[in-house]
This record gives C-alpha cells, sequence and structure tokens, in this order.
C-alpha cells in the first residue's frame, strides 16, 4: 500500500465538541479583511467559510454575530491556524469584555439539554 500522503497535516482531535452554528462574522487584520459565516464553534475556535483568503498564522479581531438580539461576541486576538478551499480554522486566543462568558453561555445553550 502507498503511504499516507498528509500524515503531518491530519487534524488534532478536538478538546471539546463541536457545535454547528451559522453565524455571519466580520473580521480585520493586518493580512486583509472580510466577512463570511461561522460554521462550527467551541471555547477555543471555530471554522468560517469565506471568499477571502487569508494565510495560516494571519492575526484578525472577529465580530460573531449571534442570533435574534444578542450584542456580537467580539474576539480581540484570533489566529488563522488551517485553511481549506473557501474554510479556515480559527483559534481565539483573547476576548473583549465578557465576550468569553457571553460565547460559552451560548454554546452551552447550543449543545441541547443534560441528560439525566
Amino acid at each position: 500500500m502507498p503511504p499516507e500522503q498528509d500524515d503531518e497535516k491530519e487534524l488534532q482531535p478536538r478538546g471539546r465538541p463541536r457545535v454547528p452554528v451559522d453565524y455571519p462574522v466580520q473580521f480585520t487584520g493586518d493580512e486583509g479583511a472580510g466577512h463570511g459565516i461561522v460554521r462550527n464553534l467551541t471555547l477555543a475556535g471555530g471554522e468560517v467559510d469565506s471568499q477571502i483568503q487569508l494565510p495560516i498564522g494571519a492575526r484578525v479581531c472577529l465580530h460573531v454575530q449571534p442570533p435574534g438580539a444578542r450584542p456580537p461576541i467580539i474576539i480581540t486576538l484570533a489566529i488563522v491556524r488551517w485553511k481549506q478551499g473557501d474554510r479556515f480554522g480559527i483559534e481565539f486566543v483573547r476576548f473583549e469584555g465578557t465576550a468569553k462568558e457571553q460565547l460559552k453561555d451560548m454554546l452551552n445553550q447550543r449543545e441541547g439539554p443534560a441528560q439525566d
């Protein structure tokens, strides 16, 4: 059998389950600015679908808009960790104000009810 290609590029297992979402996002950074859709989130990062191409290692500020009248979640520093086509993965490094607690509350609600 031929060796597997891209062995070193396999995605690492996640410490937290990804929560599927469909939230608009705006991002700005030294490498570019644009908008897209956040497709999944954890407290540590997420996956963005966007036609704007950012290089791996790019540092960006994100404004994620949850549904309803909730205020945007502002991540003041996120780093692009991978990219594939029109998608890229980001790691959240620094949040603004209570944004981390807001994201945690939102994710806990999205994960569904606890089992007895």
